[in-house]
Formats: structure tokens, sequence, C-alpha cells
């Protein structure tokens, strides 16, 4: 059964994950729906899930957006308060493609996970299997400007690193085994600077009434 797990995990679309870019900074992301379910026929949309710490670095529009078959802009982000998740729109919508839906599974020790991220300044997504070792209340960066409230400790294999951060963090649903997206990569614990492969990541299971509002916020606005 793990095995079976670990394969879905590997096996999913590569093209839903976007790289966001400013300057020689980035982050990534990950393509969903406006209603954030899953879709069985491809769909376009304009939204992208992500971490919110990135989004200090720079003004909104000098933002560039890159997934596979298109390059865009931002002219939207809502931010969830009291974690280090985002939700953003494109200027103009992605490409139809088939999307996951946002889930809401606990975090546990021992849940088999996936992050998806552009990591180590890669040109394609890069797939880190992960094993949750334990959830938190509370995580907060080194330098105290990013909490993830509540947060999930897990290790990644290869490791989690600089731009991986508001990558998606897949896990299969109990109840029928589908894939969804269950939480962003947040932060890399590193002490004394050294890199164990230990990483941060925002469940979204306690945020999902205050994404769907943003994402219906989002949906709302004028175009710029």
């Amino acid at each position: 059964m793990v095995g079976k797990v670990n394969e879905e995990l590997n096996a999913v679309p590569e093209d839903l994950a976007v790289r966001i870019s400013t300057g020689p900074r980035y982050c990534s992301g990950m393509l969903v729906a406006p209603d954030l379910n899953a879709s069985d026929e491809p769909v376009s949309t304009p939204l992208v899930l992500t971490c919110a710490h990135y989004f200090r670095t720079a003004p909104l529009n000098s933002f560039n957006i890159r997934g596979r078959g298109f390059r865009g802009k931002l002219d939207a982000v809502r931010v969830i308060n009291g974690t280090d998740i985002a939700i953003a729109r494109l200027r103009r919508s992605a490409p139809p493609r088939k999307l996951l839906g946002v889930g809401s599974q606990f975090f546990y020790p021992g849940m088999k996970t996936s992050t998806y991220g552009f990591g180590g300044n890669a040109t394609e997504v890069n797939t880190k299997p992960g094993t949750v070792l334990f959830p938190t209340p509370l995580s907060i960066s080194r330098g105290g400007g990013t909490r993830v409230r509540p947060a999930a400790v897990q290790l990644n294999s290869p490791k989690a690193i600089k731009g991986d951060s508001g990558g998606a963090v897949l896990a299969a649903r109990h109840k029928d085994g589908q894939l969804c997206i269950n939480a962003v990569q947040s932060l890399i614990l590193d002490p004394l600077g050294i890199n164990f492969g230990l990483a941060t990541v925002a469940p979204l299971r306690p945020h999902l009434k205050t994404l769907r509002r943003a994402a219906d916020r989002l949906m709302a606005m004028p175009r710029s």
C-alpha cells in the first residue's frame, strides 16, 4: 500500500506547478480552480496557491509567473492571516488543464507526502517525497517574520531547499486515495545553517473557509 501511495504521489502532472519570481528571488506554487475543487475535465484558471512570506519582498507588479506552456503576471493576491499561505490571481488565466483539489487531511506522524517545487533554481519542477514527523501548533522563522499556525514538520528526500517555498504538498485522501493539495511548503529547518532535510509545511485544513472566501473575492475583482 505504501508503495502504491508513493507511486501515485509521484505521478501528478507537472504542468500544474508554477515558478514565481522577481529579480533573482523566486518561489513555487500550484494552479488551483476557483472553487478549489479537483476537475475531471481541463479547466482554465487564474488562481495560484503559494506561500505568503514571498510577497513581502517586492511590489506585486514585479512578480513573473512561469508554468509549463505559459508565462504571466499577477494582478492580485490574498494572504491568509496567521499562517504562511497565499492565493494569487494571474492577469490572464493559464491554459486549460486538469486540476487537483485542495484537501482537508490532518497531518500525523508517518504520513506520506510529496512536495512540488523549483528549489535550486531548477528549470523544471522537482518532486520531493516526504514523511511527516509531527504536527505542531506553531512554527516561526529564524528572524520571526514568518509564522505558521498550525504547522507540520516533515523529512524530505531529496531535501527541501530555497525556492521550494510555496510548493504544493500533496497527500492521498483517506476515504478514496484521491490526491489533494493539503499544505504548502513554508520554512526550512536548518540549525547552524545545516540543512538536515527537515521542512515546515503550512496545512490548509484549518484555513479552508478563509481560502474559499479569498478565492471568491479574487474572482470577483475586476481585471487590471
